[in-house]
């Protein structure tokens, strides 16, 4: 009898603390992005895929990345990540209506309260957009790979 609650408790606590392995990779780029002793290239190199663009437009990329995961380290320095909450778009149909595509399966928004601090499209485990482009109300990710 013993064994078999302790099971169902440990069945309970998983279930409870479960996330999906893109809320995690999410919130841990949070968490770098936050941590100012984490150098910039190091969240870039770990959590954001890697485009395949020739010298010139990887160049270019890198500084667009660079001053992104900037600008949302200083975003991120106000706010407590426990307040924060990683929502799936699939759950979410005020956000559909604002995109363009059509599979939300990939992607997320950051939350704090109601209001949406990020997007994110995930692609292979790794963060393959963060950016959107707002046109006439219409949202487009800026694809960070291909």
């Amino acid at each position: 009898m013993k064994n078999l609650m302790i099971k169902c408790l440990l069945i309970f606590l998983i279930s409870c603390n479960v996330q999906s392995q893109e809320e995690k990779l999410i919130f841990n780029f949070i968490a770098a992005c936050k941590d100012k002793n984490i150098e910039i290239p190091v969240i870039k190199d770990k959590y954001i895929c890697e485009g395949k663009q020739h010298t010139e437009a990887k160049a270019t990329l890198d500084k667009f990345l660079t001053d992104g995961i900037a600008s949302i380290r200083k975003e991120l320095q106000s706010k407590d990540l426990s307040k924060l909450k990683i929502i799936k778009a699939t759950n979410d149909k005020e956000v559909q209506k604002e995109f363009v595509i059509t599979d939300f399966s990939k992607v997320f928004i950051l939350k704090e309260n109601k209001k949406i601090v990020l997007y994110f499209l995930i692609e292979n485990d790794r963060i393959a957009a963060l950016s959107v482009l707002n046109k006439g109300g219409i949202k487009n990710f800026i694809i960070l790979c291909n």
